[in-house]
């Protein structure tokens, strides 16, 4: 009777034993997809706004991120707008629309914005985020563009080009091999009598650099250094062809 009670008080106390409950850290850099849409028509002409991006989530390390992000989003606006949010700064954008296609009621097609941006490459020290743009105002054909923001993930710093990029000169070597096995530029010949837009400075490195997929990318966009019929010059690099070149 004694060996049986002692048996059972065992199984009580096993059974009510703590067990161990995943904490979750509050800090933890976590990400969900934002979207903001806003259009407006007159007759059949219709402008639209439409956005996506990366929404950080982890204290104080996520706010600085999507300050900075969130700066970067207005500017695709490009209007003298002061407003600093997206709702307002789209209001002005359409406002805009309305007014012009009552100027000009037989101007066709209508305008647009779209910005798509997302986290292209994330370690455990380095955040990229890729912008692709698109917009339409008139004209003969849209223009677009690709932009990279970097950021430190351990403190949510902004990165500019200059402290991602180690060495420049180094960098600009391999890039200008890179861009000129890409366009096929013969031997002996230079880039300036191939059409592409090359300042007395010489080479030059895109705005667009960062990470996607592991490899560090330099997007030189459409006008930035040729004509809009060449459209992206899009150079992919293993990270150890850049070791010490390039923050890893």
């Amino acid at each position: 009777m004694r060996l049986t009670l002692m048996i059972a008080l065992l199984a009580l106390f096993s059974c009510g034993e703590p067990k161990s409950v995943p904490v979750l850290d509050e800090t933890e850099l976590t990400f969900s997809t934002q979207e903001f849409v806003k259009n407006t028509c007159v007759g059949e002409s219709c402008a639209s706004v439409y956005f996506t991006w990366p929404l950080a989530k982890g204290g104080d390390i996520a706010a600085s991120i999507n300050e900075a992000i969130n700066k970067q989003l207005l500017v695709y606006f490009n209007s003298d707008s002061i407003a600093e949010n997206f709702e307002a700064k789209a209001q002005s954008y359409l406002n805009s629309y309305e007014d012009f296609v009552n100027e000009f009621p037989d101007s066709p097609g209508g305008w647009s914005i779209e910005v798509n941006a997302k986290v292209s490459y994330e370690s455990d020290s380095l955040l990229s985020v890729l912008f692709s743009e698109s917009n339409f105002s008139g004209g003969a054909h849209p223009n677009s563009s690709q932009y990279f923001m970097n950021f430190d993930k351990i403190t949510g710093e902004y990165l500019n080009s200059g402290r991602v990029v180690l060495n420049s000169t180094k960098l600009l070597e391999k890039a200008e091999i890179a861009f000129r096995k890409f366009h096929e530029v013969p031997e002996g010949k230079s880039l300036e009598e191939q059409g592409f837009f090359v300042p007395e400075t010489g080479f030059f490195l895109p705005n667009a650099m960062g990470y996607e997929d592991g490899k560090f990318w330099l997007i030189y966009i459409p006008y930035e250094i040729g004509p809009y019929v060449i459209g992206y010059t899009e150079l992919e690099f293993e990270p150890e062809e850049l070791s010490g070149i390039v923050r890893r």
